[in-house]
């Protein structure tokens, strides 16, 4: 991408589905607050989403009532816009330097939101006149409605979390069944033992496992923060109770894929590692899947040193032993402005077909070991400003081939070098804005939960918390679609400390490589990234197989 001059892991687990796949055109959009009706590997309890539905919910907060003091429904954009400055220059253009007020204490970083959201916001709540100190503390607490959970062995409760630890604060998620003592299943503090390790959760997701009780039939789930600083707050959103997948069977079969992005010249001299590391973790993988900037391609790059950065890559790989690699194209593989798109569409193709891909066109679909692959890419000959380089040809494809594949059942990997905006890690940055072609894509995929999406481009580490995450998109599937952030070869990047809403290089030296394995199995898929420098693990997604379409 251009860029600007210049357990103990997380085990993330997604796929929270309630309804059966149904033919995309009756898809039902979610419903907060109603039960599910089941999934392969998954059932899903109670949907206990805030959009259009937060009646669902109740609220207690102690003392007088106040705008924004305590659990407060809101607009996510609606957040921001109460949390900025009044009177203080925020633009980065014209204000130097920036006022520290403009940066929303990371309130914008919550890539995963969607939509309406519920906070409990002291900073806000004092900006707009409550009075908030050791004499008048925010004690505040949401209550969901009783969930349905009769004949139940276990639940998890997964909901999306974005937590910044003010002095002395503290978030809990309690649990109590059919009217009985609450338990307390989560805890956030300023204590190193507490879940958040004593610090912020920036963009989290939360999956908490409960044993029920024998003959329990419902279950109800408290949010509660208490806080006596004005600053800082607790955000909640996408909240899902499900049953729990069960453990893998032993000896379960998967078909097993590797996964890097963005080499760029940086990230050469990573290659040999990474590509070591992924023959070790997934030596029997069926394929290697490249998500885009597989070269460098500086602006007033030649044919020739665009082939010979291409050439280099190649010897790269010569070195190990490959399955079939699988790229899509990157805007670094088609950025110069010396080559025509065509040039630089059929050298991208050369290389592809080098390693046995086997394509004529960036965007293309193979069926790998059963799993079926999807790449999508930019194209020569579509007009960029009109079309973002994507055809109706390439739209028309991708709705038929997932269509095809929801009546199947089957899992679909899905790949594409940018990101969709408000998804993944840095995701909310206005370097990621969608353009009207990714609207159109997002809407189609979003109705999909069989869909995982692989995209690279951004750089940002997979040992962010959001670097997965489950994507309900307006109008699409209520269980949504998973997104995942393929980490880089190249360099890191991370939140800008000069604009809240740009990123900036994050090391002190130019690379922090890392790659991803996947495995399909018949009820599951994993991803797992690892660090290239030190080539263990740093993160885990596991994603339940929906049911086909009746």
């Amino acid at each position: 991408m251009a860029r600007p001059v210049l357990r103990t892991r997380h085990l993330l687990v997604v796929g929270a589905a309630a309804l059966a796949l149904l033919p995309a055109a009756a898809v039902p959009a979610a419903q907060a607050g109603e039960p599910g009706h089941g999934q392969a590997g998954h059932q899903t309890l109670w949907r206990g989403d805030f959009d259009g539905a937060s009646g669902a919910w109740t609220v207690q907060t102690d003392g007088a009532p106040a705008g924004w003091r305590g659990w407060t429904f809101a607009a996510r954009n609606d957040w921001f816009a109460a949390a900025a400055p009044a009177g203080v220059g925020c633009d980065p253009e014209k204000n130097q330097p920036l006022d520290p007020r403009c940066f929303l204490d990371g309130r914008n970083q919550f890539s995963r939101s969607r939509g309406v959201l519920a906070v409990a916001d002291n900073g806000v709540a004092a900006a707009k006149g409550a009075t908030v100190d050791g004499s008048h503390p925010v004690n505040s607490t949401l209550v969901s409605p009783g969930v349905p959970v009769g004949g139940k062995r276990a639940i998890e409760l997964v909901f999306s979390s974005h937590y910044r630890q003010a002095h002395k604060a503290v978030g809990r998620v309690t649990v109590a069944f059919d009217g009985g003592a609450e338990k307390e299943i989560l805890r956030y503090s300023a204590a190193r033992i507490s879940a958040n390790g004593g610090g912020d959760v920036i963009s989290g997701q939360e999956v908490i496992r409960v044993d029920a009780p024998q003959r329990a039939r419902t279950a109800v789930f408290r949010f509660t923060y208490s806080n006596n600083r004005p600053q800082m707050y607790w955000a909640v959103d996408d909240v899902v109770a499900r049953t729990p997948l069960p453990a893998l069977s032993r000896g379960a079969k998967a078909t097993t894929f590797q996964v890097l992005s963005d080499i760029q010249v940086e990230g050469l001299p990573y290659t040999d590692g990474a590509l070591d590391l992924l023959r070790r973790e997934a030596p029997g993988a069926k394929a290697l899947l490249l998500a885009g900037d597989i070269i460098s391609g500086p602006r007033e790059q030649t044919q020739e040193q665009q082939v010979q950065e291409y050439a280099d890559v190649s010897a790269a790989f010569a070195r190990h032993r490959l399955p079939t690699v699988l790229p899509a194209i990157g805007n670094h593989d088609r950025r110069s402005r010396v080559l025509t798109p065509q040039q630089q569409q059929d050298n991208f193709l050369a290389f592809a077909n080098r390693w046995g891909a086997g394509i004529d066109k960036p965007y293309y679909e193979k069926v790998v070991g059963g799993v079926p692959v999807i790449v999508l890419g930019e194209e020569s000959g579509v007009a960029e400003q009109e079309k973002q380089s994507i055809s109706d040809a390439q739209v028309a494809f991708l709705t038929r081939r997932l269509a095809d594949w929801a009546r199947q059942g089957k899992q679909v990997l899905v790949m594409k070098h940018y990101p969709f905006e408000w998804t993944v890690s840095g995701t909310y940055g206005n370097f990621y804005g969608n353009g009207p072609r990714d609207f159109e894509l997002e809407a189609i995929v979003g109705k999909y939960p069989n869909v995982i999406f692989l995209s690279g481009h951004t750089h940002w580490s997979p040992y962010r918390r959001d670097w997965a995450a489950r994507v309900v998109t307006q109008g699409g599937h209520p269980d949504g679609y998973t997104a995942v952030n393929t980490g880089a070869l190249a360099m890191e990047f991370a939140p800008s400390p000069e604009d809240p809403w740009d990123e900036d290089s994050a090391t002190d030296r130019p690379e922090s490589p890392s790659v991803l394995t996947v495995a399909v199995y018949p009820d599951r898929t994993i991803v797992r990234a690892f660090d290239v420098l030190t080539g263990k693990q740093i993160n885990e997604v596991e994603v339940a197989r929906p049911a086909a379409s009746r």
